[in-house]
Parts: C-alpha cells; structure tokens; sequence
C-alpha cells in the first residue's frame, strides 16, 4: 500500500507539472537545437522523491531540462554544453522545487570529475544565491549507451538549503538517483 500511494504522489506531482513532463525522457526529447554535445539522464531514486513530494514540494523542469515518466521509471534529463575539459561536464536546464510561493531553481549543473562533485546555480525566488554543491558522486554500475555512470547522494550544503528553505528535515547523504552521461 505504501508503495502504491508514492506511485500515487509521483503522478499527482507530474499531472502538476503539465503536459511536456509527461512525455517519455529520451535523448532526442532533451537535445535542443544547436550547441547540445549530448545529454546526461538521471534515474530519479523513487524513495527520495515520494519524500520530497511527501514534504509538500513540487518538483518541476527548467527548460530545456525535462522530467517525466520513462516505463516505470521517473527520469530527468538536461543537455551537456560546452567542450568538455578538465573533467568537467557542463549542462543547461535543471529543476526546481516548489511549496507555495516559495521556489528553489536548480541549474546549470556542472559535474566535476576531479571533485567527485555535481554543482547546480541555485536561485530562490528569482535572486540568484549561487553555485553549491548540489550532490556527492558515487559508483554506480555501467549502463549501455552511457560513457559514464555515477551515483548522486544529496550533500550536505543542499541538504541545510532544504532545510533552511522548507523545513524539510536532515536529508544528507539522501541517495537521489544514477546519472547516465552520454556525450556525443
């Protein structure tokens, strides 16, 4: 039953969204039109999210990122920009997390390799805060059609954000998905 009520909470969170979030995630569906170098495609942890939605937030995509449904999978995906360089993977779009008036955008991650790190630009109700750590990179097992893998566990930085925004409780170390990106 617990289970069938936060499949319940994910679709009600993405009927929120509107129509473009309930398309399936696919590479072709997030490759803008120009300078994309390819996609990176997170496999949303559905624990985590029935979490977040059970705290009253609605997440939502920042164009040209999207977020939907792909099979029984919730996924999220965003175009890499830019050359690639000093292992660093930049991307355009992201999510933002919604209660009430308040909303938390999350974009432009970069993923630095070196680090082991993802950093996201984050704005809170239109004013820009700043670039944090948004999440810890992990193993994770490889996937066809991914040049790398990675496991995403909130950081602390994000996690008093969170809290500091919404109330939410202490979430770090919060496994939030595997990041499959596939530059081309």
């Amino acid at each position: 039953m617990k289970k069938f009520v936060g499949k319940i909470s994910i679709i009600l969170a993405l009927a929120v969204l509107g129509s473009s979030a309930g398309a399936a995630v696919a590479s072709a569906a997030v490759a803008p039109r120009g300078a994309a170098r390819g996609v990176t495609t997170v496999t949303l942890n559905q624990g985590t999210i029935n979490a977040v939605v059970g705290l009253g937030l609605t997440p939502a995509p920042v164009s040209p990122g999207v977020l939907g449904m792909d099979g029984a999978d919730l996924k999220a995906a965003f175009p890499i920009v830019g050359n690639m360089k000093a292992g660093l993977v930049k991307h355009t779009g992201g999510l933002s997390l919604t209660a009430g008036s308040t909303v938390l955008a999350l974009t432009n991650y970069t993923i630095d390799t070196g680090k082991g790190v993802l950093t996201a630009m984050a704005t809170l109700n239109g004013s820009e805060v700043g670039r944090i750590v948004l999440f810890k990179l992990g193993a994770a097992p490889s996937q066809t059609g991914c040049a790398a893998t990675a496991s995403l566990a909130l950081s602390s930085d994000a996690a008093g954000a969170l809290t500091a925004i919404f109330g939410a409780p202490d979430l770090t170390g919060a496994p939030f998905g595997t990041a499959c990106v596939a530059p081309r």
